[in-house]
């Protein structure tokens, strides 16, 4: 599979997973910060898994120029960052008057997501937390 499809696919499962909301026990409302190399996460997503799936569901968020806010369950989560970086246009179809569309591949290391060990502990309320990422 493509970077680019995978990309697709998680900001798919993270948007069905905001559109749904997350389903039993009590959450919290974390607001955040993303940096990359010391400047705002443009366009992104970031994703809840909680360690132990027995005491809550996911939930993840869209991140735009840098900030996200979710209702995430209460407990401990295993945290993933992906962000889009364009690398070029193609041909949206195969016609001559066909639109650009743009080549997105993944910005982040893998340490930020398939391969993440970010965790966080998420308590009631409202929580605010910053990321700072860094691909250097």
């Amino acid at each position: 599979m493509t970077h680019i499809a995978r990309f697709v696919g998680f900001c798919l499962t993270v948007v069905a997973i905001v559109a749904t909301g997350c389903q039993g026990g009590s959450t919290s409302t974390l607001t955040g910060t993303v940096t990359v190399d010391g400047q705002p996460l443009k366009d992104g997503a970031v994703r809840f898994i909680p360690l132990d799936p027995s005491k809550g569901g996911t939930a993840g968020a869209v991140i735009k120029d840098g900030t996200f806010t979710c209702q995430v369950p209460v407990g401990e989560m295993r945290v993933e960052f992906n962000g889009a970086k364009v690398v070029g246009k193609r041909k949206a179809y195969d016609t001559p008057d066909s639109p650009m569309v743009d080549i997105v591949e993944e910005l982040l290391p893998a340490k930020y997501n398939t391969q993440s060990e970010l965790k966080i502990t998420i308590k009631g309320g409202s929580q605010k937390e910053t990321w700072a990422l860094v691909t250097k």
